[in-house]
């Protein structure tokens, strides 16, 4: 072992201190040492400054296997999730995993320990609801295992609470909706009745996006909100819920759905009975959504990418396992997300969702580009103060680290590192 490490060392030498007599010999040179499985630092590839060396010691970075955990892959959002995961972590050389919880905290906690017995180092995934987010969360935490996770989470239950759980993620959800549902109720004419699909019950998502349409509601009286079954975040389920609701509902102007599946569902339902011109909205950008956008069956989608989400979270336990070091603001931490209307579908289509995501994955690592990461979305700080305000701490209180977290530091940072990417001609729509 020690002579092929030597050997191996001689070889990253070459690569990064050699003479060759033109580029295209560098390039030859560095192809075959990558096809023998030797891993070389990017200041190793030419033309890097020294911001693109990587910060694990030696220039060895470390690619252990992640798993990637979702609720299910017959929902359109999830599926979208994990593919965003998969091409990050290609473009890393990390293998990954794709586990399926169905919504089950068991599920969920027994996959953790089946990656600890296969001595993984890292999870990261959304969990279908708070109890489910903070049983992984305390899963891992005991099993020493990375964690990273979007959208759901108890309030006041923060990354301060628990050193494994690398990153949160979330798009500011109450927010969001209330500015599509104002969108909603605007092009309705503020006058009628709205159908509203909720999602799946003990969701932070859901019951944030909730309190938003209840927000907006206020300061439109000519709208009358019916709730529907739970959707329960799929396309058959939100089907069968508008399909349910129809007779008792005498007439309506419009529908909000909590999720891009469940407008898909509404959507079907609408067409099945042969109901036309009414205003459907709905959140996450699926792809199959913005195109209905801009065939005019939908109104209006928040795109907040979740296969970018997902390879931002990939990114993060892959550079806190090769050494870099994240403050608590920026552990917690608001996604930008993008009000798509039909002025501007297709021109997101031709962008955004063009073959694979179009985002430079190795730019968003700081293990990789220390000092010039770039996260190509708009990542916003949370101060939970703000983020739970109103919302009392029952289950869970503020840790008292948060006291001395400089908020303000890391969110104007962070906002000057966004420089490039399909979304930044759209940095100053995006709502985080």
């Amino acid at each position: 072992m020690t002579e092929l490490a030597s050997i191996e060392s001689r070889i990253v030498d070459m690569a990064v201190h050699g003479q060759f007599p033109n580029p295209v010999s560098r390039r030859a040179f560095l192809s075959a040492v990558g096809a023998a499985g030797i891993v070389l630092g990017t200041g190793a590839c030419g033309g890097s400054s020294s911001s693109d060396q990587p910060a694990a010691a030696g220039g060895k970075l470390k690619k252990d296997k992640t798993w990637c955990q979702v609720t299910t892959l017959s929902n359109d959002y999830f599926v979208a999730f994990n593919e965003g995961a998969k091409q990050a972590m290609a473009a890393l050389g990390v293998p990954m995993a794709t586990l399926e919880d169905q919504g089950n905290a068991s599920t969920a906690i027994g996959q953790v320990g089946n990656v600890r017995t296969a001595t993984g180092k890292s999870i990261f995934g959304t969990p279908a609801t708070e109890a489910q987010a903070a049983a992984v969360t305390k899963a891992c935490q005991a099993s020493g295992i990375l964690y990273a996770s979007s959208y759901t989470a108890p309030p006041w239950y923060t990354p301060a609470d628990a050193d494994k759980w690398a990153r949160f993620i979330t798009p500011p959800s109450t927010k969001i909706a209330a500015a599509t549902a104002k969108a909603l109720f605007d092009k309705v004419g503020g006058t009628g009745t709205i159908i509203h699909v909720p999602g799946q019950k003990g969701s932070s998502a859901d019951d944030q996006r909730t309190a938003g349409l209840n927000m907006a509601l206020k300061d439109y009286p000519g709208i009358k909100i019916v709730t529907a079954a739970p959707g329960n975040w799929t396309s058959e389920d939100a089907r069968k819920s508008l399909t349910n609701i129809l007779p008792s509902v005498k007439d309506f102007v419009g529908v909000f759905a909590q999720n891009d599946s469940e407008a898909a569902g509404v959507i079907a339902a609408l067409d099945a009975q042969g109901i036309k011109d009414k205003v459907v909205t709905g959140f996450d950008g699926n792809k199959q959504n913005i195109e209905y956008i801009a065939a005019g069956k939908q109104y209006l989608t928040s795109a907040t990418i979740g296969g970018l989400t997902a390879g931002l979270l990939g990114i993060t336990v892959f550079d806190v396992l090769n050494g870099v070091e994240l403050s608590l603001p920026e552990r917690f931490l608001s996604q930008g997300a993008l009000l798509v209307t039909p002025d501007i579908a297709q021109k997101v289509l031709d962008t955004v969702y063009a073959g694979k995501l179009p985002f430079n994955w190795t730019k968003m690592s700081k293990a990789l580009h220390p000092n010039d990461w770039d996260p190509q979305t708009l990542l916003n700080p949370i101060d939970p103060k703000e983020f739970y305000a109103g919302v009392p701490q029952d289950q869970y209180k503020l840790n008292p680290a948060w006291a001395s977290a400089d908020i303000g530091k890391v969110r104007a940072d962070y906002a000057a590192a966004f420089k490039s990417g399909p979304l930044f001609e759209f940095k100053s729509k995006l709502v985080a």
